[in-house]
């Protein structure tokens, strides 16, 4: 018998055009880790040995079997090559490559079973069903060819994307392929087992394209959502890393200046989200001078987070031996409103300690009044007069204040997270149970006295969810 007046061999070498498309797509997406001519034999052994089941099987069989050896053809020899040609780890592999069998199978819809019941319509013997067959198989090509074309310049970069981020995670997507494919082909073998299939062609076609359809929009919906978990992930991801560098930009090692006995420092700071808007910060000018800061960006998040690098480093940088802190904030103050779209404003307090005479010099920009504790009392507000908030309006001129601190005295510096943490009640934490808190660890050492406000503040809030970032900061005159 003339191989090519065989419907059987027509009828894998339209499964072949799709094993093809398969191939061409698994081999773009994933990358491979041998040389050229490696992949492309591979491919040809498992596309060849695919041929040859598929039309071996549909030979021998009845066209009610032919379906079965296709499927189960492809997925049999597409999936080998996969396991030693490409880098990516095992359930990427596999999840891409059955996809893609499913993809090139649902969208190019004119596929042998098609083929088959509108040749059945013309000639239900096959004697001539090869003279259909062939320009089927070039349909299927071509549309093939499109679809490919669409896929590698629309969705491989999306699945690219999915498995840079989520990598070795996508053992739980795996299923996803396989159990559309083998609905797909589950649905399509019972509906023509109990003869709910259209007798023309023209209806089969309509029906088996409707199949195609609901299948497809039900995997893009899961694979949508699987790319939209794996956003979610990169984000969460890159917030972690803004999170880090933004903890590690604020001293963080205690004790900070182990070599000066004038003088201890603490300080702590707990976000609300990922990435905080509060900041504090202490340094020495210069072998006399100590300089304290602390301050609350409007907002929450990565804009407060990027708006807090600003303004830290300008403060910090602005802070030379000889200016006056009202000129540091002025400066700072004129730099921030600069460029300030997004209408963004900072509250800050920063002190300067004459670390020889112990003079305290300070300026208050709209920010929370600190406590302090003199030696032997409790903690009481430091009355200051505020000035307006930084980056609010351009020109401002800032004034600084000072107090005379003694050996034993203590001072509490904080953002407004602190007293405005809400309970259940929506009842806010307040300056009283603030003082209370202090007041009861107030001979602790400074990093207990910090534990001793949170700890005050985790009773009151019970659990509640954290609205506010929460810095804290004590220095002790020693």
């Amino acid at each position: 018998m003339n191989i090519l007046l065989s419907n059987a061999f027509w009828y894998a070498a339209a499964g072949l055009v799709s094993a093809c498309l398969a191939v061409v797509l698994t081999h773009m997406t994933l990358e491979c880790k041998r040389k050229p001519v490696v992949p492309w034999l591979s491919w040809g052994a498992a596309l060849l040995c695919y041929f040859l089941f598929a039309w071996i099987g549909c030979t021998v069989t009845g066209p009610q079997w032919w379906d079965y050896f296709i499927f189960f053809g492809w997925m049999i020899f597409l999936p080998l090559p996969c396991f030693f040609l490409y880098k990516e780890p095992i359930s990427t592999k596999l999840f891409t490559v059955v996809t893609v069998i499913f993809i090139s199978n649902v969208g190019s819809f004119l596929t042998g079973l098609t083929t088959t019941a509108m040749i059945s319509t013309i000639d239900p013997y096959g004697e001539v069903g090869y003279q259909f067959l062939i320009p089927f198989t070039l349909m299927k090509a071509l549309i093939a060819v499109i679809i490919g074309a669409i896929l590698i310049v629309f969705v491989r970069k999306t699945v690219i994307e999915v498995f840079n981020i989520l990598s070795h995670k996508m053992g739980r997507y795996v299923p996803i392929p396989f159990i559309a494919s083998f609905g797909f082909f589950c649905i399509v073998q019972i509906v023509q087992a109990v003869g709910l299939l259209p007798q023309t062609g023209m209806l089969f076609v309509l029906f088996y394209l409707i199949i195609c359809v609901v299948f497809g929009v039900m995997y893009w919906l899961i694979f949508s959502n699987a790319l939209w978990s794996s956003r979610a992930m990169k984000t969460q991801a890159e917030l972690n890393v803004a999170r880090n560098i933004q903890r590690d930009m604020l001293p963080c090692i205690f004790p900070a200046f182990p070599e000066r006995d004038e003088f201890d420092v603490y300080a702590s700071m707990e976000p609300a989200k990922e990435v905080g808007g509060d900041f504090y910060d202490f340094f020495l000018v210069d072998d006399r001078h100590l300089a304290i800061v602390i301050s609350d960006v409007s907002g929450k998040g990565v804009p407060a987070a990027l708006f807090m690098v600003i303004t830290k480093t300008l403060i910090k940088n602005q802070t030379q031996p000889g200016i006056p802190l009202g000129e540091v904030f002025t400066r700072v103050n004129d730099q921030l409103c600069e460029n300030n779209g997004e209408g963004m404003f900072v509250t800050s307090f920063m002190a300067v300690l004459d670390l020889d005479t112990k003079l305290l010099t300070f300026v208050n920009a709209g920010h929370n009044p600190p406590l302090l504790r003199r030696s032997g009392e409790g903690f009481q507000f430091l009355r200051t007069k505020p000035g307006f908030v930084l980056a609010g309006l351009e020109g401002m001129a800032y004034r600084e204040d000072s107090i005379q601190l003694s050996k034993g005295d203590r001072l509490f510096l904080y953002t407004d997270g602190v007293t405005e943490a809400i309970n259940a009640s929506t009842e806010l934490y307040g300056d009283d149970r603030l003082i209370q808190a202090l007041n009861q660890a107030s001979n602790l050492p400074l990093d207990q006295l910090l534990s001793g406000v949170k700890a005050s503040m985790d009773a009151f809030t019970a659990g509640a969810e954290q609205f506010d970032d929460i810095t804290m900061l004590a220095l002790d005159v020693t």
